[in-house]
């Protein structure tokens, strides 16, 4: 049964991300004779981009990849972002990529991300070049491979002022060692606006980070589950194999984060939902007796879930599917067991858990800027032992802000 599980959650996943393939923008290209294209641009991660630009030309229906080096540049709609090609030393020897170019002045400004980090070229009007590395803490696993980076940081720094030299102000902003995308823009901006002796404008390419900021909604839900499988942890020794039914309300709130530029149409979600104190029943006839055994089991729960939601389609109304993994925490466990109306078992324990899968579909409206969604959905505990043996169907409405 786990494994069977294990493989539609798979297969569902898979589906998932076969239908998020594409991100589609307004945009164009600019092929090497100097042509200008307009049409569809794929927009997806930066370290995406920087490796492939997927391009439908308006008018037809057949889209083309391109590499660096096949197209001079593309660039997204509405001052989106820049990009074009450039050949860079980031490894060990210098390779073409789809830089990101930030800033055109005296002082250009390109960017090209990796999986754990961001290279930063800083161009001088003269084409002498420094390099910025911005790497996340997962890419160091070791402490002499922190070391290296902090050694490797510091000298990098020490390249880009020397290369800054002639504008005090720039100098003195790169003391701060935590550079953000914002405030590199800033030191190139600055050094242009004290360089320059023509009147020339320095174009800043990074658009206005509102645009391209990650949309995280908070959501409040509620909603109602019917359970046909539970099993407590102190089961009575003649009857090993019970199952108890039962159904309870339950509430929660959660945070959902678009990640669009990774698969089309979906959200991450983490949700933490509490049911209150519930009684879950089971009646069985056991060997030689008169009349059924009536066993009741209660607790309470709280309910971690983190999971992706993929919408389909646009419109004010669309489908959505949900499917991630889950953990239970049950509290205030009790067992009382009754028969021929008298009670001759009951039993209190602390908290127990387990964790499993979930799956489920509804539909999403828009209310405004927020929206409201209802969906139906099946959880499954991965845990056949006394642990845990829940089937969980239920019914949710929720609704972010």
């Amino acid at each position: 049964m786990k494994k069977s599980l294990l493989i539609l959650y798979s297969l569902f996943f898979s589906v998932v991300l076969s239908m998020a393939q594409t991100n589609p923008k307004p945009g164009y290209i600019i092929t090497n004779a100097g042509d200008t294209v307009r049409g569809i641009l794929d927009f997806r991660t930066n370290e995406m981009l920087s490796k492939k630009c997927e391009f439908w030309p308006n008018g037809d229906s057949e889209g083309k990849s391109y590499k660096p080096g096949e197209i001079e540049s593309f660039r997204f709609d509405h001052n989106g972002k820049y990009f074009v090609t450039r050949r860079l030393k980031i490894h060990e020897e210098p390779e073409l990529y789809f830089a990101e170019f930030m800033v055109q002045g005296k002082m250009n400004l390109y960017c090209v991300a990796d999986k754990y980090a961001e290279y930063f070229f800083f161009e001088r009007e003269d084409g002498e070049m420094a390099q910025l590395t911005n790497r996340s803490l997962i890419s160091s696993s070791s402490i002499q491979e922190v070391k290296d980076d902090l050694n490797e940081k510091k000298e990098q720094y020490g390249k880009v002022k020397i290369l800054l030299q002639d504008s005090w102000k720039a100098v003195e902003d790169m003391n701060d060692k935590d550079m953000t995308r914002k405030k590199l823009v800033n030191v190139v901006r600055d050094y242009h606006k004290d360089v320059c002796t023509d009147g020339s404008n320095c174009m800043v390419y990074e658009y206005n980070e509102k645009s391209d900021k990650v949309k995280t909604h908070i959501k409040a839900f509620a909603g109602y589950a019917y359970y046909s499988h539970e099993r407590t942890v102190n089961q009575y020794p003649y009857l090993p194999d019970e199952n108890y039914y039962g159904s309870t309300f339950e509430m929660g709130l959660g945070i959902e984060t678009d990640i669009e530029r990774v698969m089309k149409g979906c959200s991450l979600e983490i949700g933490l939902a509490y049911s209150p104190k519930a009684t879950f029943e089971h009646d069985v006839m056991v060997r030689g007796g008169h009349e059924p055994s009536h066993t009741m089991y209660e607790k309470s729960r709280l309910t971690f879930a983190l999971g992706v939601v993929k919408r389909f389609g646009k419109g004010k109304i669309v489908p959505l599917a949900r499917v991630g993994g889950f953990y239970v925490l049950h509290h205030g466990n009790k067992e009382t067991r009754y028969y021929m109306s008298n009670k001759i078992y009951e039993q209190e324990w602390g908290e127990t858990n387990h964790f499993g899968v979930y799956l489920g579909v509804g539909a999403q409206m828009a209310v405004g800027k927020h929206y409201a969604r209802l969906h139906a959905d099946w959880y499954k505990s991965l845990e056949e032992s006394n642990k845990g043996n829940m089937m969980r169907w239920g019914l949710t409405a929720e609704f972010a802000l």
